[in-house]
């Protein structure tokens, strides 16, 4: 599942930061699985050489993925100064190779087959065993607490993200990052299927290989999911900077286009921020356009895009992309219960007609705020004509 994604990943002609960022993880994760290979098929040797890299990737995932996370929501590029990120599973992994380098062979010996094989007769363990022992409890402890940080923190930012963009666009569908919490998410069912192998102990599944078969599937579940949410990723944070950045271009040379560009007649007459705002979609129907951003409102009111939100926030009690979607169910309403157009015309074009990107968003909305889809409320309102 890694090698498939990342190659995925790398051959995708969209690829952007957090995509290349995340073949990274993915490759992390696949020497990590190594470590679990050379263990499970008794390669004593490999797997005392790999123990310190499994130790060094289990603690490295999880800040890389959250990492990942401020890619998609607040760092266009990467800022190196989050590195401290790494820092528990960096100096845990100096402690482990730094007490095997001490330890004798019989040593790692006792280590190996006694505690991470769970095989008697190597008993009293020596100091330097004992400090591998506790390296195990360590991990534990920063394992679970690197779990529920970067859990917490990471959904903080996306709903901070999802804010901001439900703020900002008109159509969020492909911009908002639900199905990255979900893909959160797993990846917080993986690291408690981990926790719970880790105190059954990994000995446990040598004995009883079938039910190796059960965080198998889990994991691979889990990055086959979040490798495809990765690669159906197409917009980040770089799209929605880049689009304020083309906002802040054109309010700078606003002067410089004809007045005629931004002329409304009847705007001049309405005194209130909020009275102009709401003369905009009643009666020139700005919903209409299916890329409608409240920047393009803000340049047509030659107002701030602060100053609109505001008043979209405060006064109206929405944000944009609700207040926007509102207007556009209203309109799809109004063509749905007319027995002429409703007869005339298809869910699709009923969907163009409103504003809407495309059928499948409308769909959404639609059954969202009334509760069943266009095609029942279409079928309904002609039984109840009829």
């Amino acid at each position: 599942m890694c090698v498939f994604w990342m190659i995925m990943l790398l051959i995708d002609k969209q690829k952007n930061t957090s995509k290349k960022f995340f073949v990274f993880l993915l490759f992390v994760i696949l020497i990590n699985f190594f470590a679990h290979a050379a263990y499970f098929n008794h390669e004593y040797k490999l797997y005392t050489l790999l123990d310190s890299v499994w130790i060094f990737t289990s603690l490295f995932v999880f800040p890389l993925y959250y990492y990942y996370i401020r890619l998609l929501t607040t760092d266009t590029k990467i800022q190196y100064k989050w590195s401290w990120l790494v820092l528990p599973s960096v100096l845990l992994t100096i402690y482990s190779v730094v007490i095997y380098v001490l330890m004798t062979p019989a040593e790692v010996e006792s280590f190996i087959q006694a505690v991470m094989y769970k095989k008697s007769g190597y008993e009293p363990y020596s100091p330097l065993v004992r400090l591998q022992i506790l390296r195990g409890y360590l991990f534990k402890a920063l394992f679970f607490i690197q779990v529920i940080l970067s859990g917490y923190f990471g959904f903080k930012l996306m709903d901070t993200y999802n804010k901001r963009v439900k703020a900002f666009y008109s159509d969020i569908g492909g911009k908002d990052l639900t199905p990255m919490k979900w893909v959160l998410a797993a990846f917080l069912l993986a690291s408690l299927v981990s926790l719970v192998v880790s105190s059954i102990g990994k000995n446990y599944f040598i004995s009883h290989p079938l039910y190796l078969f059960i965080p198998s599937v889990i994991y691979s579940g889990c990055i086959f999911f979040s490798g495809y949410v990765s690669y159906m990723q197409l917009f980040t944070i770089e799209h929605f900077t880049r689009n304020v950045n083309e906002y802040e271009f054109n309010k700078i040379f606003n002067g410089k286009k004809t007045a005629a560009h931004y002329y409304i007649p009847g705007l001049d007459n309405l005194k209130s921020l909020r009275d102009q705002l709401i003369y905009l979609f009643e009666k020139k129907e700005i919903f209409k356009n299916p890329e409608l951003k409240i920047t393009d409102v803000s340049l047509l009111l030659k107002t701030n895009r602060t100053y609109v939100s505001r008043v979209v926030n405060e006064e109206l009690n929405t944000s944009f992309c609700d207040l926007v979607n509102s207007y556009r169910i209203t309109y799809a309403e109004e063509l749905l219960r007319s027995p002429l157009k409703a007869n005339s015309l298809s869910i699709s074009e009923i969907a163009r007609m409103s504003g809407f990107s495309s059928e499948s968003s409308f769909y959404r909305v639609f059954k969202n705020k009334k509760g069943v889809s266009p095609s029942a409320f279409k079928q309904n309102n002609r039984t109840l004509s009829g």
